[in-house]
């Protein structure tokens, strides 16, 4: 998503992914993406609309929309959130989401100003794409209510063989 509108904000929740906030000043552009993979895995019959979940496309996606928009690629610079361990056993998606948007960025020329990424806390992200501000809100998960549970009452009679 990019927009040049003063009025317009960008809004989304985190946990391992990624969204790279991009901003043009002096075309007054920015944009945001939000992507679940670092690494292209498709599958079999894959509906293409899904293709902006992995980091390449949505990284595309996002510089195309702010280039159609008047954002010159060698003026867009760049700020990096997300990437958070948040369940054990899952591997180390939120690193290598991470590493593959630095890398991506590096490789495109485009500087990365600032960055929230890491630890285990997801977080809300809001951006103001046409002045290129971004808030960023770690959000801290309650902790589980326990819920007790009454076995159903005994009714009838039991036949045991």
């Amino acid at each position: 998503m990019a927009s040049t509108a003063l009025d317009v904000s960008f809004t989304t929740v985190l946990g391992s992914c990624i969204a790279v906030c991009l901003h043009d000043r002096g075309a007054a552009v920015g944009g945001m993406n939000h992507f679940l993979l670092a690494d292209y895995a498709p599958l079999a019959g894959e509906d293409p609309q899904l293709l902006s979940r992995y980091g390449v496309h949505a990284m595309e996606l996002l510089i195309n929309a702010m280039m159609h928009r008047g954002g010159r690629r060698d003026h867009l610079k760049a700020r990096i959130y997300g990437g958070a361990s948040m369940r054990d056993g899952l591997g180390n998606i939120g690193e290598r989401n991470t590493e593959f948007a630095r890398t991506f960025l590096r490789r495109e020329g485009i500087p990365v100003l600032g960055e929230e990424v890491g630890g285990n806390a997801a977080r809300r992200i809001e951006f103001l794409p046409a002045l290129g501000r971004a808030r960023c809100k770690s959000i801290v998960a309650a902790p589980p209510i326990p819920v007790r549970i009454s076995p159903p009452p005994i009714t009838g009679e039991v036949e045991l063989f």
